[in-house]
């Protein structure tokens, strides 16, 4: 039971802070706003956070594993030809954390951003998915469009939803890219 109450106070106080974030910056936001808006005492707070740099820092790192997590399982699909049944469910996964990862793509702190570190982790597993494909010539720029693409695709994904059609049509270029660097001399 203690477990469950410990899971929804971190989760609630994580919420908080993402709220907050949607509403000013996160230098004016003080520990005592988000124990407010978590509806929670500070002493709660320091029970599992170090200060709001920590919990910031938990939140980033905890989004960064499930993406890594998620883009090596697609990646890892598409070596194995099993892409088609897994893109949805990638996509559907950001967007039921779509609000978090919106917040963290916008934040005034440049350490915490997750947009540049998304793009970092897309781009590294492309060039990994890339280095199956041995007739792949150029791999680092294919790996830039790839990345590209598919961050392109989850903005496209966050303002419009899942649209499988849309997908198709992504995977489609995904295909057409690696065929035309393929058939480069």
């Amino acid at each position: 039971m203690a477990d469950i109450r410990k899971f929804k106070t971190k989760q609630s106080i994580e919420n908080a802070l993402a709220y907050l974030l949607n509403e000013k910056s996160f230098k004016s936001i003080t520990v005592d706003n988000i124990c407010k808006q978590a509806l929670t005492s500070r002493s709660t707070f320091y029970l599992h956070y170090l200060d709001k740099y920590d919990l910031l820092n938990q939140i980033v790192e905890k989004q960064l594993h499930v993406f890594e997590k998620n883009v090596s399982k697609r990646v890892e699909d598409l070596i194995t030809g099993q892409f088609e049944k897994t893109i949805v469910q990638f996509y559907d996964e950001l967007i039921e954390r779509r609000l978090i990862i919106e917040v963290l793509f916008s934040i005034d702190e440049q350490a915490y951003n997750l947009k540049p570190k998304f793009e970092k982790i897309l781009y590294t597993h492309w060039l990994k998915y890339l280095s199956e494909e041995s007739n792949v010539k150029h791999k680092k720029l294919v790996a830039k469009f790839g990345a590209s693409m598919v961050f392109d695709t989850l903005d496209w994904t966050f303002e419009n939803g899942i649209d499988t059609e849309t997908l198709t049509f992504v995977e489609d270029i995904r295909k057409k890219i690696l065929e035309l660097s393929n058939g480069l001399s």
